[in-house]
This record gives C-alpha cells, sequence and structure tokens, in this order.
C-alpha cells in the first residue's frame, strides 16, 4: 500500500470562522468605545449606546470566543490522541506447526485489499517462528495530528529461528509478497527520505511470532511501525 490518506472536520473550520468572526467583532467594538471616548473628550457630539447595551453586546461576543475556543481545544485534544493512537489493520496470520516435521509450519497470511474482502496466500516456512517484513514512512508527529498515517508496504513472509547461530546453520525460507522486490520509489526514500520536509524517519520494520493451532495474529500498522495482536475470532 502507498496511499497518502487525509481526514478532516468541516466543524473544525465552522468553528475557526466562528472563532474569527468572534475576534473581529471584539476589535471593531473596541475600537469603536475607542472613536466615541476621544469624540466625547474633543466635545463632539456621539449618538450613544446604553451602557447595559454595550455591556450585553461585549458578553455576548466574550461569550462566542470562550465557547469556540473551548470548544476547538477539546477537538484538538480529540484529535492528537486519535492521531497518535491510530492504527489500521492490513493483514491477519493463522500459521500452524507441520504436524511429524520438526521446525516445520504452515501459514496463510490474508492482506485486507479492503475492509471487506483479502488476499489470500499460503506459505510453507522453516524455523520456530513466522516474520512479516515491510517498508516504514514514519511522518513528523505534528503532521499525524493533522491526519496524514503512515505509510508502508509489506514486503517479505520468512521463517525464523530463535538462535542466531541457526539461521546460518539450519534451513532458510523466505517469500516476497512484491513483484519488485527492488522498487525503486523505496529504495528513493530510504537514501533521501529524511531529506523531506514532513518526514521523520524511513525504515524496515519486522514483526514475528510462534506458530501456534489455536490462535491468528491480525497484523496492524501504527504511527511507529507494524504490530501483531492475537486475533479475536475467525
Amino acid at each position: 500500500m502507498f496511499t497518502l490518506p487525509f481526514t478532516g472536520s468541516i466543524l473544525v473550520y465552522i468553528l475557526l470562522g466562528l472563532l474569527i468572526a468572534g475576534l473581529a467583532s471584539l476589535v471593531v467594538f473596541l475600537c469603536r468605545r475607542v472613536y466615541r471616548f476621544i469624540s466625547r473628550v474633543r466635545g463632539k457630539p456621539v449618538a450613544g449606546v446604553g451602557i447595559v447595551g454595550s455591556t450585553f453586546r461585549l458578553l455576548v461576543i466574550l461569550l462566542l470566543i470562550a465557547a469556540t475556543t473551548a470548544t476547538l481545544m477539546l477537538l484538538a485534544f480529540i484529535q492528537s490522541y486519535t492521531a497518535f493512537t491510530h492504527r489500521e489493520r492490513i493483514a491477519k496470520v493463522y500459521c500452524t506447526p507441520v504436524p511429524g516435521a520438526k521446525e516445520e509450519m504452515v501459514l496463510k497470511l490474508v492482506t485486507l485489499d479492503s475492509p471487506t474482502g483479502g488476499h489470500l496466500r499460503q506459505f510453507r516456512l522453516f524455523g520456530q517462528q513466522w516474520a512479516i517484513e515491510g517498508h516504514i514512512l514514519k511522518w513528523e508527529d505534528w503532521v499525524n495530528f493533522l491526519g496524514l498515517h503512515t505509510m508502508y508496504k509489506l514486503t517479505r513472509v520468512r521463517g525464523r529461528y530463535v538462535r542466531a547461530e541457526d539461521e546460518v546453520a539450519r534451513p532458510a525460507s523466505a517469500y516476497s509478497l512484491i513483484s519488485d522486490q527492488e522498487d525503486p520509489k523505496w529504495r528513493w526514500l530510504y537514501e533521501y527520505g529524511e531529506l523531506l520536509p514532513f518526514v521523520h524517519a524511513v525504515y524496515g520494520n519486522t514483526v514475528f511470532n510462534f506458530p501456534s493451532p489455536t490462535k491468528s495474529f491480525e497484523i496492524y500498522v501504527t504511527t511507529s511501525g507494524f504490530m501483531a495482536k492475537e486475533g479475536k475470532g475467525e
């Protein structure tokens, strides 16, 4: 997946408009009061507005400013919480040991191409754990706040051994999930991504876990990378 999802709220723009209108009204009100005060000092006739009327107008303006400011602060808090805790489910893993075979497993990977459907692939892996790898582009935090989510691309499924020496001595297994394994777009991002404005980091990321005949795992992309969480059923 190589998309730039962005979300915004029209309510924020409405509130900003009301806040600007309130501040403009306050400036106009104060300018008029200053003008009337100067005119009275100079002895010029001024069409007066009662103290009660002026006070009421000022209170309405201040109430509008206070209400819109408080609402915007609340929305900013909600937006920041949503942005920095956002996670998108991108795949599901079913991995079971092969009966009678030592350190072998069958992994079924469902990549979620849409909320209602996905693409199923099956792999036979060697090792004690399954692993899924991919690319991550992490935005600056304030860009996440605006609604731009982490970019990613799943690239590989492989078997993994717990002991490092077994990675060399025992059978290896790795399968590509993409047709172009040397994707020039991502290669360029690895080289120059952090020089771009708004980009915090570009890096590879891996999640892994042990196979289980009773458990499934859901793969998420978060603001910092991939996450594997035990599934809640089929």
